[in-house]
This record gives structure tokens, sequence and C-alpha cells, in this order.
């Protein structure tokens, strides 16, 4: 019988080695790997093994005579490291009594029905991985925008130009982004036209679950196992799901069905990990990917897959004229915290939201109610708003009485404006996007409500830019923190806040389409 491995850590790759009798040379050689890899798993039990690595160790025990994979098991039983039980009996706890948790773990459960293990263990066994190790920065922040760019577009264009890639072109040069769109829908400095853009939420059948190979598995573990130490903040809730995009004479048919987060932030969002830590190792191999999301087919149809994501959206706040600058809007840029799903550490427009209802789902399809409600809990201190507490209780979050005061003032006079700029997927997690725009153009609001203007958790610090700084707009569009979503959505809301106010923008000569 082959003997499974849930997570491999160096515990169980050093029990490997000993029951194939190989030397750390020898070890290294058959793994593709470094000696002093070998040797460092010896000295540092506590390391993380790639997802790379784990899937190699699997298809080497698989591929183990007999008497090894006995032997292989009797030492692993014998190093079951008994210094980590009391910690094991910690984080079993804690997991028991992490009840915002317990839908992933049926989900996980769900997809591994027949597994010799459950995810409880697998999860725990990951956390108490965790908690030997420091937190430290997500390496997300430190890969470059440009470089993400490159490894996803030449996966999925072999080497040649990927049709439809939404592309910017400055005097800096060419940048190819994630995001794959059409013409039709990125109307370059003008909105989705509302009249003839059509939401519809539909009864529709789940997605195809994913197979429950050990390599997803033991990703999702891990993510379960961040929620669960507090590096990650995780909140299940009912979320849209895309299922088709119809063009239909000039506009958008867009439907929708229901899942929920779990089912994607375990599955297709893992993506996103895999890709920074290719580039991180300097690799090119996707396994995950090649299973979920291989082929551009896939990515442009939606409906075998959890295809979630939502809006994001710059937003501008009229000025008055002062003694030092003329009349223009003041812009956000956040910073993603450590403690979201994902794009942790990237720039990115705010607010950033996936499109998700609250407990009348037909009636918020829309993405303006996602922002509308974003908004308040983003930037205008709603705490309620996310549902992160557990399932709504109130009946209409978004009630008059119930909103803040600086979003009363915006609705009741009118004075909000919404403009969706943009459709597009994203290759990194096959997620869709509506980059749009928030223009309040009444000056009276900022001198009104612009000392309560402040960001959330999700976000780790906010900067401003004054539509009229042309140069420093420039350098901002420039910097490799950006998200390509977050990038492309400053992009397309420049354009669109320079046709509506052209007095008060003074936009950086940039380029942006979609290549055919």
């Amino acid at each position: 019988m082959t003997r499974v491995v849930e997570t491999w850590r160096p515990v169980e790759a050093a029990c490997l080695q000993r029951a194939l009798r190989l030397t750390n040379e020898a070890f290294a050689e058959t793994l593709g790997s470094a000696p002093r890899t070998i040797a460092k798993w010896h000295a540092n039990p506590n390391m993380s093994l790639t997802l790379e690595m784990q899937e190699a160790l699997d298809t080497l025990l698989l591929r183990a005579p007999e008497p090894a994979q006995q032997r292989f098991e009797l030492l692993r039983q014998a190093e079951a490291p008994r210094s980590t039980e009391p910690q094991r009996r910690r984080m079993e706890a804690r997991l028991h009594g992490a009840t915002h948790l317990e839908s992933a773990l049926a989900y996980l459960d769900e997809l591994r029905v027949g597994a010799p293990e459950s995810s409880f263990d697998g999860v725990v066994t990951q956390a108490v991985a965790q908690a030997a190790r420091p937190v430290q920065t997500s390496g997300t922040a430190k890969v470059a925008r440009r470089d993400l760019s490159n490894l996803l577009l030449d996966y999925y264009g072999g080497g040649a130009a990927l049709q439809g890639t939404v592309t910017l072109k400055s005097g800096r040069g060419r940048l190819g982004t994630t995001l794959v769109s059409r013409e039709a829908w990125m109307p370059i400095g003008a909105d989705l036209p509302s009249s003839d853009v059509s939401f519809q939420l539909v009864t529709d059948d789940p997605a195809t679950p994913p197979a429950p190979t050990p390599l997803l598995m033991a990703a999702a573990h891990d993510r379960v196992a961040e929620c669960l130490t507090g590096r990650t903040r995780f909140a299940d809730q009912s979320t849209y799901r895309l299922t088709e995009v119809n063009d239909r004479d000039g506009g958008l048919l867009i439907k929708f069905g229901l899942s929920t987060f779990a089912r994607y932030a375990l599955t297709w969002d893992l993506l996103e990990a895999e890709a920074y830590s290719a580039i991180a190792q300097g690799r090119q191999a996707l396994p995950l990917r090649d299973q979920l999301l291989p082929d551009m087919d896939g990515v442009f149809k939606p409906a075998g897959r959890e295809c979630v994501g939502g809006a994001l959206a710059l937003t501008a706040f009229a000025r008055p004229r002062t003694r030092d600058r003329r009349a223009d809007y003041l812009l956000l840029v956040q910073q993603r915290s450590g403690r979201v799903i994902n794009g942790v550490g990237r720039l990115s427009v705010i607010p950033k939201c996936f499109h998700q209802p609250t407990n009348e789902a037909r009636a918020e399809v829309g993405v303006d109610t996602t922002l509308i409600r974003e908004l308040e809990e983003e930037l205008f201190g709603r705490e309620e708003v996310d549902g992160s507490q557990g399932a709504f209780s109130v009946a209409d979050l978004l009630h008059p009485s119930r909103l803040s005061e600086p979003m009363r003032w915006l609705l009741e006079g009118q004075r909000l404006g919404l403009h969706l700029t943009g459709f597009a997927f994203n290759l990194v997690a096959g997620s869709f996007e509506f980059p749009a725009l928030v223009a309040i153009q009444d000056e009276e609001f900022w001198a009104r409500f612009g000392g309560s203007v402040e960001a959330n958790w999700e976000s780790s610090g906010l900067t401003r830019h004054s539509s009229l700084d042309r140069e420093g707009l420039e350098v901002l569009m420039d910097d490799p923190r950006w998200s390509d979503e977050g990038l492309v959505a400053l992009a397309l809301g420049l354009k669109r806040l320079a046709a509506l106010d052209p007095e008060r923008v003074s936009v950086p000569d940039f380029e942006i389409g979609v290549t055919s």
C-alpha cells in the first residue's frame, strides 16, 4: 500500500532519505535539488518546503519499492516530534474553537472524501509549523509587477504575444499586464454604458470541484493554518460567482451564480501564492496552475470554475483652489495589509473588494451596490459592512438611517459619481475585475468630511496624490509594487477623470488598450 504524507516537512523528508538509504548528494540529485538544501532540512526541522518540492517527494515516495515504503512508515512513526505535542494540542484546541473556519474545513473534507486523514489534522500540522517560524513580510510585495506579468504571459502565450492582453505604453516603454479583456469591454476614457450592461443572478450548477491532489490539499491546509494563527483574516460569506459574459449589441450581459468565499480561497485563489513562489525561487514550473487553469480557453469560460472577483476604484475628491495650487482632485492609493487574502503588500486603488451580497442576493447583484458598501467599510468607518463577524442580522445594511454621515450626504444630494471603466479577467487566479472610478466632484465634501476619511484593516497605509501632479503621477504609475488590476484601475480612472473634468486633471502621457 502506498503511504500518504499530507504535508512534507524536513522530518518526513529525512525519513524518506533514510528509508531509501541515500546520501545527501544522491537524495538531492533524485529530487532535482542541491545537497545544501538537504543539509538545511537536517539543520532546520521547522523549514517550509515549497509546493514543487512537496510534489517531488510525493512522486519519489510513490515510486519507492514496497520495502522502502514500509521502512519509511516505521521511521516516520519513530520520529514523530514529541517536542511539538504540547503545541499541537494547543492548536487542536484553537481550531476546535475557530467557528469562522468550520465551513472551510467542511469544504476541504468534502473534496477529500475517502482520504485517510482529515483536513483538521492537516491544518493543525501546518499551523504548528507556522507557529514555530517568525512572522515574516510576505514575499508578494518583494516581487516586481513586471516579473509576475512576464511569468503568466509566457505561461499562456508560450513565448508569443498573448491576444487580449491589457497593455500600457508610455515614454518608459510598453508594459504587459496579467489582465485580459476585449476592446468592447474597455472603453478608454468612457464608462461601460449602464444602459447596455445588465447583471443577472441565475440558478446554475455549482462549479466542478477540483481533484484533491496532494499539492492542492497542502496549499489549502497552509492557507487555513494562516487564518488560524492570525496571519490572515478570513470570513466565509456568500459570494457571487461569474458564470457567463455575453456581448450583445455593443453591451454586456453578465451572469452570476452564488458560491462561498471558502470555495474560491481554498482552490483557484491559491494560484497567486504559487506564482509568487515560483518567481522568488527562479523556477518556471507551475504544477497547481497546470491542474486548475492550464489554458486561455478556460480563462474566458468561467462557468466550470470558482470564478470569483470584484471591483476596485480610483477614488477622487474634488478640492477647491488654494493659494498654493489650482483646484484639483485628491487621489488615494493604498498599500494592502498583511492580513488580506491576496495582494499582500501591493499598491492598489481604494476601495478594492470582492463582489458579495449581504442578505438579498438578487437585488445586490449590480457591482455599484458592492462599491457603495465597500466605500462605507474601507474609507468611511463602517465596521459591520463586511460581514466578518458572521451572518448578517441587519435587514438593510445600506438603509439611510444606518449610513455613515459622509455617505448619507453623498447619496441624498446625488453627489456620488460611480463609473465602471472596464471589465477583464485576471490571469493570476482566473478572477474577474471591474475597474472603476469614484468621482466626488462637489468641493464641499472634502471640507466637511476629509478628516473622517480613513482606511480600515485591509490597508497598511494611504498616500495622497494631486490630479494636477503630472510628474508625480508618472512616477506613481511606474512603481513596481502595483498589482496589475490596481495599476489598470488607476490608468483607466485617470483617463475617465480627465474626460469628466479636464481643467482639474493633468494625465501623464500613456496609452492603455487591449492587444488584438
